[in-house]
């Protein structure tokens, strides 16, 4: 009698136990919907924000078509001097590197000076250059190499900010009434 009584204890337990898990795991999943949707209506919301803010880039500032890539600080990726940039500056999360023929000091009829700041949906600031056989080309430098990799090769548009006498102008712009 007693040996029945453990063993309808214990069977007691143990539906307890498949009950408690079915209901958490229901939960668990539930709540892992919920989060995937979320993520995809931020995914969504911003990627109506990068279109809507290209959309104003083109409007304003001169651009060019370019291929992004992502690089480390390391010899194999760079030159033996990794950390530090073509410009001389220690390297930081946000520096770009451009191909040379944007750049000014190479002589290839670039306007772009080390120093300027640029946007690649972001605003990046130029401190590097990339080896001379690339062409049209940006180079974001990551601290992460797992980052980088996942980063890999992605077109995108290189918008130079207006100057001050071109930003000036766009703030004389007539004021749109909202009547």
């Amino acid at each position: 009698m007693k040996r029945q009584f453990v063993y309808i204890l214990l069977s007691v337990m143990l539906l307890s136990f498949i009950g408690f898990w079915s209901v958490s795991s229901y939960r668990h999943d539930q709540e892992f919907v919920r989060l995937i949707e979320e993520e995809k209506a931020v995914q969504d919301s911003l990627i109506t924000y990068i279109q809507e803010l290209t959309t104003a880039l083109d409007l304003f500032t001169d651009s060019k078509p370019m291929v992004f890539t992502a690089y480390n600080a390391m010899v194999s990726q760079t030159d033996d001097t990794p950390n530090i940039t073509a410009s001389n500056k220690q390297i930081f999360p946000g520096v770009l590197a451009l191909s040379r023929e944007l750049l000014k000091p190479y002589g290839h009829g670039g306007d772009i000076a080390y120093g300027d700041t640029v946007w690649v949906v972001l605003p990046l600031q130029v401190e590097d250059t990339m080896h001379s056989r690339w062409r049209s080309r940006g180079d974001v430098f990551m601290l992460d190499y797992q980052e980088a990799i996942r980063f890999g090769k992605r077109p995108g548009r290189l918008y130079r900010p207006p100057t001050e006498e071109e930003f000036a102008s766009l703030m004389e712009l007539p004021k749109l009434s909202l009547n």
